[in-house]
């Protein structure tokens, strides 16, 4: 049994392949924070999901949030 969720229950859209993304994990949830909202007010630090447009947006090197979670 794993503790926490493997993935979020919603397509996070654009966030899903953006170097902003960050998956935040709790025991029983999963968030989607945008860490471009930390220097940048004009962009909310947990977005409504899914992003389906970001001026933001900037792809990210290779697989998304997720890979660069557990990448290190």
């Amino acid at each position: 049994m794993t503790e926490g969720p493997e993935r979020l229950t919603l397509s996070p859209g654009l966030c899903a392949s953006c170097r902003h993304a960050e998956i935040l994990r709790s025991k029983r949830s999963a968030f989607l924070r945008c860490a471009r909202a930390a220097a940048d007010a004009r962009f909310a630090r947990y977005p409504t999901l899914p992003v389906l447009s970001c001026r933001g947006f900037e792809a990210a090197p290779a697989g998304g949030p997720d890979e660069q979670a557990s990448g290190g």
